[in-house]
């Protein structure tokens, strides 16, 4: 088993690395994409509000294995849409 960090970044925050035991990197990889399935589940519409998340998947010497970025963006037919005034 190998410790495996997961840090949530977005342009206004960062989320705490919370470090867990795993058989290896591919289970790191599925664990990762679990962990952003849930928090897009859980804050949907905070999503639209920072736009750009990303998530680093980190080994216990702190190298990037792997990176999640996801980003929501508006097409210009929806963005006049929420113009304000």
């Amino acid at each position: 088993m190998s410790t495996y960090n997961f840090e949530v970044r977005t342009p206004t925050h960062v989320m705490v690395t919370e470090g867990i035991d795993l058989p290896d990197s591919t289970a790191a990889r599925i664990e990762a994409a679990k962990r952003i399935g849930e928090l897009l589940r859980v804050h949907a519409g905070e999503i639209w509000l920072d736009q750009d998340w990303q998530m680093d998947v980190t080994d216990e010497r702190g190298l990037i294995l792997y990176v999640i970025v996801v980003s929501a963006l508006m097409s210009p037919a929806t963005a006049a849409s929420h113009k304000p005034g």
